[in-house]
C-alpha cells in the first residue's frame, strides 16, 4: 500500500508549470491541501525539474530533490537563517536558535541541548515508559477513540512538563495557543498569537523566580551567554522553541505512526511478532509522512542549483518531505516499506539546524510502538482528517478514529 498520487483524472488541485527559469503557482500556505493534492504536487515538481520559482508571497524559489535539499541545509553560510526560517518573512518572529547564523546561533543552539542531551534522554526513559503506558492503557481500556487527542498529543505535553518543568496548567494552553498562532495566516495574527504564548511563558518564569524548582528552566534563568546573563527575552524565546515544536512535531509523527499501522495490517502484525523493528518502522514513518516539511532559508551569494542560478537575497523553500520521497535517493518512494533503510532522511532537517530533539523524539516514537504492541490490534474505525501544512509546514492527522480490536491478526 502506498502514499502515492492518485491517478490522472482524480479531481485534484494540478499547477501550471514552466520549464528553466519559470514560474510555478506552489503555495506551501494554501488552506486547501490534503492528502492527495500534497503529494500530487511533490510528485510534480520531482518530476520536472529540482530547483522552480513561485510568485506566491512575493517570489521564492523551491528545492525538492534530496541530494540538493541536503547540501543546501548544510551550506548554513550560502542559505542563512538570519532572516527567519519561514515565508513570508515576519519581523519580531525570530526564534532561538533556528533563526540566527553563527557565531550566534552556537551558544543558542547549546541551551536547547541542555534540555535533551543524550544524558538527559538516557534519564528520561523510565518517565517516558511510564507516561506513555499510562496513555496507551486508557486508551485501550476505551477500546478506542480519537488518537490525536488522546495520544498524540498529551504524550508530548506531558513530557515537556517533565523536561522543562513547565506547569499542567502551562502546558495545557500550548496547542490551543499554537493553533491560534497560525489560524489566519497573516503577519498580523502570527504577531498576536507570539503575544498570548509570551504572557504564559512569562507567567512561567515568574512562578520560576518565586519558587526556584530544581529542574531546566531554572537552570536556563542562570544561564550564561557569551559571559553575560541571559535576558528574559532570550529566556522566552527559547521556551517558545521548546513548547511548540516540542509539541507540534511529536504530535504529528504519533499520529502519522499510528495512522501508516492501522492501514498497514501486515506490518503491524510483523511488529507485535518483533518490536526490535520498532527503529525501522519509526525511520520509514519520518521519510514518509515527514512531520516538519519545509524548511526557508535566504541566500547570501549567487549560487547555482542543478543549472538554476539563485540571486543573492532570495527566499529559497527546501522542501526536505518532497526529498525525502525522491525516486534517485529511495527507491519506490511513495510505498511504506519498513525493509528499507530509511536513516538517509531529512526529516529532523540536516547541518548545523538539525532538530537537537531528534533522538528524544525517536525514543517517545519506539516506546509507543512497544507499548501498542503488547495490546489488541487496531485499526481505523472511520476517515481520519490532516493539517494542511500548518504554518506552511507542520503536517500530521488531525483526527484519527481508532478501534482496538478483540484478537491480535
Amino acid at each position: 500500500m502506498t502514499d502515492a498520487p492518485p491517478p490522472k483524472g482524480c479531481p485534484v488541485p494540478r499547477h501550471e508549470w514552466t520549464t528553466g527559469n519559470g514560474t510555478t503557482d506552489f503555495d506551501h500556505l494554501r488552506r486547501d491541501w490534503d492528502e492527495h493534492s500534497l503529494w500530487t504536487a511533490y510528485a510534480e515538481l520531482l518530476e520536472r525539474e529540482s530547483v522552480t520559482h513561485s510568485g506566491a508571497h512575493g517570489g521564492f524559489w523551491t528545492v525538492s530533490r534530496h541530494a540538493d535539499v541536503k547540501n543546501a541545509l548544510r551550506d548554513h553560510e550560502t542559505f542563512s537563517s538570519a532572516h527567519g526560517h519561514r515565508i513570508p518573512y515576519v519581523e519580531a518572529m525570530g526564534t532561538i536558535p533556528i533563526d540566527f547564523d553563527p557565531p550566534t546561533h552556537g551558544p543558542y543552539r547549546d541551551l536547547l541541548v541542555q534540555a535533551v542531551s543524550p544524558r538527559r534522554v538516557r534519564e528520561l526513559e523510565p518517565c517516558l515508559q511510564q507516561t506513555i503506558s499510562e496513555l496507551v492503557n486508557k486508551f485501550v481500556e476505551r477500546g478506542g477513540g480519537d488518537a490525536v487527542t488522546e495520544l498524540a498529543l498529551p504524550l508530548p505535553l506531558t513530557v515537556l512538563t517533565e523536561i522543562v518543568g513547565f506547569s499542567a496548567s502551562t502546558v495545557a494552553t500550548f496547542r490551543e495557543l499554537t493553533v491560534a498562532l497560525w489560524a489566519d495566516g497573516t503577519a498580523e495574527g502570527q504577531l498576536r498569537g507570539r503575544e498570548a504564548l509570551t504572557e504564559v511563558l512569562t507567567k512561567e518564569i515568574r512562578r520560576h523566580q518565586r519558587t526556584q524548582p530544581d529542574d531546566y528552566l531554572s537552570w536556563l534563568l542562570r544561564a550564561q551567554i557569551d559571559d553575560r546573563a541571559i535576558r528574559e527575552d532570550e529566556v522566552v524565546s527559547v521556551l517558545l522553541s521548546l513548547a511548540v515544536a516540542g509539541h507540534e512535531t511529536t504530535m504529528n509523527s504519533v499520529g502519522s505512526l499510528l495512522y501508516l499501522l492501522a492501514t498497514h495490517q501486515g506490518d503491524q502484525s510483523r511488529l507485535r511478532a518483533d518490536t526490535s523493528l520498532a527503529p525501522g518502522y519509526v525511520e520509514e514513518m519520518l521519510r514518509l509522512r515527514t512531520p516538519a516539511q519545509a524548511f526557508a532559508r535566504r541566500t547570501t551569494r549567487n549560487v547555482e542549483i542543478a543549472g538554476t542560478t539563485i540571486q543573492g537575497g532570495q527566499w529559497v523553500l527546501l522542501l526536505n518531505a518532497a526529498a525525502n520521497r525522491d525516486p534517485r535517493h529511495f527507491e519506490n518512494p511513495d510505498a511504506f516499506d519498513v525493509t528499507r533503510s530509511a536513516r538517509g532522511h531529512l526529516a529532523f532537517g540536516w547541518g548545523i539546524h538539525q532538530c537537537v530533539g531528534a533522538s528524544l523524539a525517536r525514543l517517545e516514537l519506539r516506546i509507543v510502538l512497544e507499548q501498542l504492541c503488547t495490546h489488541a490490534a487496531f485499526v481505523l474505525d472511520g476517515e481520519p482528517t490532516f493539517s494542511s501544512l500548518e504554518a506552511g509546514t507542520h503536517y500530521g492527522p488531525t483526527h484519527l478514529p481508532i478501534r482496538f480490536t478483540k484478537e491480535t491478526p
